[in-house]
């Protein structure tokens, strides 16, 4: 109400300057140029020299009301101008807003209804009095100031739409009943909007011939009324004219003032329907073009498109969406994140390590982005610049956070890809320190003293804890597996991998090689070599063709 009260000065400010000495003149200029405080001195000084000034003290009233600490001298001004032309419309209809505006709206309705009784052929003043009518829960006052609008000013889409909202504020009729008096208004008062309205109230009730009945006409009013393409869109779809279904929802997705969010709730809705996409994937894109081709710059809308590529397998189009996204909203952490995210899930590591620098360098230290790029140092072997992120992650994390076990359990993984078991084992000890039970340490830290032969009861005791945390884990369960067969405990190892191969194992050729050997040194050779053959067609950079023909030599086969 506040910025209504100052444009609505500015306004009218032609009215009230006629005949005004210098002062004034020079004040009113200020006050519209925007430069307040100048505005406020030349009006206290035109005041002095001319107290009955009633415009300077309308203007100033106007100033003070921008200010709650100044809200009685608004008051106590647009008072003395009011006192000074009683019959003023403005001043009068000036102060009553300024009476909404401060919550005092039985104030408000008084001064309306004398201006209403002055005044009858302005409607501005029937709906404000609505307003107010409705603030102080007044339904009944509100519908006969409405009968008195309608009665002026005859039927139009205003009154009859404010009518049926007020019916439904009152509480005592149906949608049936609001509805059955649409219908009846629209018959006299046909507006597109009514139509449209009508539209979606027969296609509730799935009735197709009455809603596209509504549609039409209200498309006939107005061509360009793009709710009732999206309105009659839905009955098509409904009746499987798909043809049709997707005109008219190009109409309505290339509509500038339909808002974006409303689009792109939309097609995020439509296109997580992986069925409808398959069966209509050039119609389901051009969709989507329509929607950012006519909003390129709204941030839903692109993330929208951006998602869509990906999911069609065009991660191309969908990093490119995801880059304009972020330079568009380069404020935006958010935007920024789900451009690394795009690159991070094509493996983009050379793209997505600068694009991390430079988010970085703008927002400053982020844990996510942080880590994104120290995943994308060690992806690309670069352990030692890994190993420098996640450091920085632990020393920004709070002491004995989860954090800080995720990092260190990450330093003690790239310590030992670098060969340094030294650090590795270090890191891995502050870990367990601070949760005795984090199973990726446990399992990590116990696979790795197996590889190199050391403290097998300790691996094998701290393998136990993962496999009773998670016991269909075919990771852990394989790590558990290896070390009894290091221990000499095949029966048992065989055991754990049959059940390995239960959950995942075979997908793992890593696992079906431990499991081979194990198979082998129970003598079951020709399981053994079954197993390893699978593993080598799934994994023939393990030297396991090697391993075959070594095995196979030393069984003289």
């Amino acid at each position: 109400m506040r910025k209504f009260l100052l444009i609505f000065a500015i306004i009218i400010a032609p009215l009230l300057c006629t005949a005004q000495s210098h002062t004034y003149l020079d004040a009113l200029q200020a006050y519209q140029v925007g430069e307040i405080a100048e505005a406020h001195s030349l009006f206290i000084k035109e005041i002095k020299a001319n107290p009955d000034n009633d415009a300077a003290h309308f203007y100033l009233a106007i100033i003070y009301s921008a200010n709650e600490n100044s809200h009685t001298k608004a008051e106590d001004e647009f008072k003395k101008a009011l006192a000074i032309d009683p019959n003023n419309y403005w001043y009068k209809y000036s102060l009553a807003l300024f009476y909404a505006e401060t919550d005092r709206i039985e104030l408000t309705t008084l001064l309306l209804e004398e201006l209403i009784e002055a005044f009858p052929r302005k409607s501005e003043l029937y709906f404000t009095a609505i307003n107010a009518y409705l603030n102080q829960n007044d339904i009944t006052k509100a519908l006969a100031t409405l009968d008195k609008i309608e009665g002026k000013l005859g039927k139009n889409e205003m009154i009859g739409l404010t009518r049926m909202d007020l019916m439904s504020k009152q509480g005592t009729y149906t949608d049936k009943q609001l509805y059955d008096y649409l219908e009846s208004y629209y018959q006299d008062c046909q507006s597109p909007r009514m139509a449209t309205m009508l539209g979606d109230r027969y296609a509730s009730l799935y009735n197709d011939s009455l809603s596209l009945f509504y549609y039409n006409q209200a498309i006939d009013m107005d061509q360009d009324y793009s709710p009732a393409y999206y309105g009659r869109a839905h009955v098509y779809q409904a009746l499987r004219q798909y043809e049709r279904y997707f005109a008219d929802m190009s109409i309505f997705m290339k509509d500038p003032a339909i808002s974006p969010l409303l689009k792109s709730e939309y097609l995020n809705k439509l296109t997580e329907s992986s069925q409808f996409v398959m069966a209509f994937p050039e119609e389901t894109e051009q969709m989507v073009l329509d929607a950012y081709t006519t909003h390129p710059k709204d941030e839903g809308i692109t993330t929208m498109a951006g998602v869509f590529f990906y999911r069609m397998d065009k991660p191309h189009y969908a990093i490119e969406l995801m880059r304009q996204n972020y330079e568009n909203h380069s404020d935006n952490p958010e935007a920024a994140i789900q451009y690394l995210m795009m690159l991070y899930y094509q493996k983009m590591w050379d793209e997505l390590i600068p694009a991390c620098d430079g988010v970085i360098e703008r927002f400053g230290y982020n844990f996510d982005i942080v880590q994104l790029r120290g995943f994308a140092y060690s992806l690309k072997e670069d352990y030692d610049s890994a190993i420098r992120d996640f450091k920085l992650i632990a020393a920004s994390a709070p002491k004995d956070s989860a954090i800080i076990v995720f990092s260190n359990s990450m330093l003690g993984d790239l310590y030992h890809q670098k060969g340094d078991s030294k650090n590795a084992y270090k890191h891995y000890k502050k870990v367990l320190k601070t949760n005795p039970n984090y199973a990726p340490t446990l399992n990590n830290y116990a696979y790795y003293l197996a590889l190199e032969g050391k403290n097998l009861k300790k691996a094998k005791a701290m393998s136990e804890i993962t496999i009773k945390q998670e016991p269909d884990n075919p990771t852990y369960l394989d790590t558990y597996a290896w070390i009894l067969h290091l221990l000499g405990q095949n029966i048992e190892a065989k055991a754990i991998f049959k059940h390995a191969m239960l959950y995942g194992g075979k997908e793992n050729a890593v696992i079906m090689d431990h499991y081979g050997d194990v198979l082998f040194a129970l003598k079951e050779y020709d399981l053994a070599f079954v197993y390893w053959n699978q593993a080598k067609a799934l994994d023939d950079t393990l030297g396991i063709e090697e391993k075959i023909k070594a095995k196979k030599a030393e069984i003289g086969r």
